[in-house]
C-alpha cells in the first residue's frame, strides 16, 4: 500500500493518470470539453464556436511535421467539400507547431476548412484535455456537442461520416 501512496510523486505515473482521466472525460457519449486557440488570422477562437451548434463536426488534431496527419488531409478535404454546410463541417486543431509552420502547412496542403491553432504557451492544452497521445487523432462530434466517435481514419472515417449524415 505504501507504493500507491507515493505513486503521485512519480511524474510519469501522474501524467498517465491525468491522461486516462482526460480520455474518460472525453469518451464517446460525453459532452465536448471546450478549449481556445487562434484562427488562421490570429483571432481568438474556441471549440464551442463550432461544436454544439447544430451540426456534426469532424475534428482533426494535427501538426505540420506529422506524415500520417498529412496523409489524412486529402480524406478530410474530400469530406469537407462533399458535406460542408448546415449539417456538417471539418475543423482542424493544430498542435506542436509554430505559427509560421502552421500557416505554411495550411497553404502547402491546400487546407480550406477552419482551424484552431494552439500556441505552445496557450493555457489550454487541447491535446491533454482530450487525452490525445498520438496524431492524427480524428473525432466526430454530434450536433448537440456529444462525442460520437474517436480514432477515425481513412476509408472507415469516410464511411462513418456518410452513415451519420444519412
Amino acid at each position: 500500500m505504501n507504493v500507491v501512496k507515493y505513486a503521485k510523486n512519480i511524474k510519469m505515473l501522474t501524467s498517465m493518470h491525468n491522461s486516462l482521466k482526460a480520455v474518460a472525460a472525453t469518451a464517446e457519449g460525453q459532452m465536448f470539453t471546450d478549449f481556445s486557440g487562434l484562427d488562421a488570422e490570429g483571432k481568438e477562437v474556441k471549440l464551442s464556436d463550432f461544436v454544439g451548434k447544430g451540426k456534426f463536426v469532424l475534428l482533426d488534431f494535427w501538426a505540420s511535421w506529422c506524415g500520417p496527419c498529412k496523409a489524412e488531409i486529402p480524406n478530410l478535404m474530400e469530406l469537407y467539400k462533399k458535406y460542408n454546410g448546415d449539417k456538417f463541417t471539418v475543423l482542424g486543431v493544430n498542435i506542436s507547431d509554430t505559427k509560421e509552420k502552421f500557416l505554411s502547412a495550411m497553404e502547402k496542403e491546400g487546407i480550406e476548412y477552419p482551424q484552431i491553432f494552439i500556441p505552445r504557451d496557450n493555457k489550454d492544452n487541447a491535446a491533454e484535455l482530450y487525452g490525445v497521445s498520438g496524431i492524427p487523432h480524428i473525432m466526430l462530434f454530434a450536433p448537440d456537442g456529444t462525442i460520437v466517435k474517436r480514432g477515425l481514419r481513412g476509408q472507415e472515417m469516410k464511411d462513418f461520416v456518410a452513415d451519420q449524415l444519412k
